[in-house]
């Protein structure tokens, strides 16, 4: 499966901040390497066995429909879960 990028709103370029580190300057989009997410999106967050690093990026209803055409789901969704090892690993990417 291919990559796809997701257009940031200006509210989820801020909270992406929050958790980036410093060195990632502007973004304004997302890059998306499927085939390493397992678990594309969540409601809540397990508690166990998440680092400070790991997050949620909440999406838009447009990137909802987005990332389950992508992953092929037939369920809600809510956001990416977004994990340090996928950022060192460039799986996903803040362009």
């Amino acid at each position: 499966m291919a990559s796809f990028t997701l257009y940031l709103s200006p509210w989820q370029v801020r909270l992406a901040k929050d958790f980036l580190p410093r060195v990632v300057k502007k973004f304004s989009k997302i890059k998306i390497e499927p085939g390493v997410i397992t678990c594309p999106a969540s409601y809540k967050i397990p508690v166990d066995g998440l680092s400070k690093r790991d997050w949620v990026l909440y999406l838009t209803d447009e990137q909802i429909a987005i990332v389950q055409e992508k992953f092929n789901l037939k369920t809600k969704i809510s956001g990416i879960n977004i994990t340090e090892a996928l950022i060192k690993s460039k799986a996903v990417a803040f362009m």
